[in-house]
């Protein structure tokens, strides 16, 4: 139990970056300031229920002309993630994903923004052994309001 809750909170990061896109890519449909962001794993076959991680982030418009600033501070998991086939069509995005290190993993998801919130779900596979395990993210944001004077 402790070595999947390891692995799941190490890449937990990785996560977020279902708007780690390329510049070039049009903006998400947010609006500027404190956000709330919920992340909620699940892991068939894992005993126990890893609970919900809530964060709260500032979003300013400067982050949303570049999506991969929205992620949160010190994403370890960036460097080893990487997002591919990213396509924004209306207000939902869709994108794959690879990650490298001693436990490698792909996946796919999608989110949906609707400017003071969004919606999201990402699946993860890896090798475990001689099994597939899979990890299921689902996440929701919503906006709380402008940010304080320094807030993060």
């Amino acid at each position: 139990m402790m070595r999947y809750h390891k692995l799941v909170t190490s890449f937990a990061p990785a996560f977020m970056l279902f708007i780690a896109t390329p510049a070039q890519t049009a903006a998400p449909n947010m609006k500027e300031g404190l956000w709330e962001v919920t992340v909620k794993m699940d892991m068939p076959g894992m005993p126990g229920n890893m609970p919900a991680q809530t964060t709260q982030r500032c979003i300013s418009a400067k982050d949303m002309e570049d999506p991969r600033k929205i992620g949160p501070a010190n994403d370890r998991a960036s460097d080893t993630c990487e997002v591919t086939n990213y396509k924004m069509q209306g207000n939902t995005a869709s994108w794959n994903m690879a990650c490298k290190g001693p436990e490698p993993m792909t996946g796919s998801g999608t989110i949906k923004y609707e400017g003071d919130r969004y919606t999201g779900v990402n699946r993860m596979w890896m090798k475990q052994g001689n099994q597939m395990m899979q990890m299921t993210m689902n996440y929701s944001g919503r906006y709380l309001g402008a940010c304080k004077a320094g807030q993060k």
